[in-house]
């Protein structure tokens, strides 16, 4: 991770595809799809609720990396 950028990847467990395909007009309801070989991938909300719990572990640590880095004890 770069000091200023999250990356997210997708891989499908199906095919291995690092794509994934919605509707034009997608809601959180609607269900992604791989490009690859068409596995259901689940509702989008959940994938987007996945990938911000990712990145708020990864600042968490970033943060404390930095913290520890400027002579702070961090728990």
């Amino acid at each position: 991770m770069s000091d200023s950028q999250i990356e997210f990847s997708f891989k499908c467990p199906k095919c291995g595809a690092t794509e994934i395909s919605l509707p034009d007009d997608h809601t959180d309801e609607s269900h992604a799809t791989c490009k690859g070989c068409g596995v259901d991938c689940g509702p989008y909300g959940e994938i987007k609720k996945r990938a911000m719990d990712l990145a708020k572990k990864e600042v968490s640590k970033a943060f404390k990396t930095g913290m520890t880095k400027a002579g702070w004890k961090v728990k």
